[in-house]
């Protein structure tokens, strides 16, 4: 399932892009998003290019049906990876869910707008469980959308929090 997300800034892209490269910003943002347990598994940072990978668990932000729960479950874990050029403000975002057939990759890119920046995302999920795989899809779907309002919320108030510093 292919679907596009935009999550706004109230900052130029030079500011956000700087906050995506800080490793301390993952462990602020995931805080504040109340993940149920956050670890950092790897990090590097050569050049303009930025790589974070972190498992973490979380409640679900969707009500999961009867079908999808014995693939889903009420909470989920998931290694996620951020990896971004930071000059050319682009990067991939790729969502592995432990113990189920999904997986989500996202293609990043910031761009200046009027009053800040766009996070525009090109996600593509995928399920491999036949007949409820699609239902699957959407259901992940959805509850990227919703934590992508949450992150664009809590990103934002790091954003000012490091401007009043």
């Amino acid at each position: 399932m292919k679907f596009q997300q935009s999550l706004q800034y109230n900052k130029p892209s030079d500011e956000v892009i700087q906050l995506f490269g800080d490793p301390s910003y993952f462990e602020r943002k995931f805080q504040k998003l109340n993940a149920l347990a956050f670890d950092v598994l790897d990090q590097s940072s050569t050049g303009d290019q930025f790589s974070i990978k972190v498992k973490l668990t979380f409640p679900l932000s969707v009500p999961v049906p009867g079908f999808a729960k014995k693939v889903v479950g009420d909470t989920t874990t998931l290694i996620e990876q951020d990896s971004w050029d930071l000059a050319a403000k682009t990067g991939t975002l790729s969502v592995d869910i432990q113990g189920a057939p999904v997986k989500a990759v996202g293609q990043m890119k910031l761009v200046d707008q009027a009053g800040g920046c766009v996070n525009e995302i090109s996600w593509d999920i995928s399920c491999s469980v036949p007949l409820i795989g699609k239902k699957i899809e959407k259901l992940i779907a959805d509850d990227i959308q919703a934590k992508g309002a949450d992150d664009a919320r809590v990103t934002n108030e790091l954003l000012a929090d490091s401007g009043s510093a």
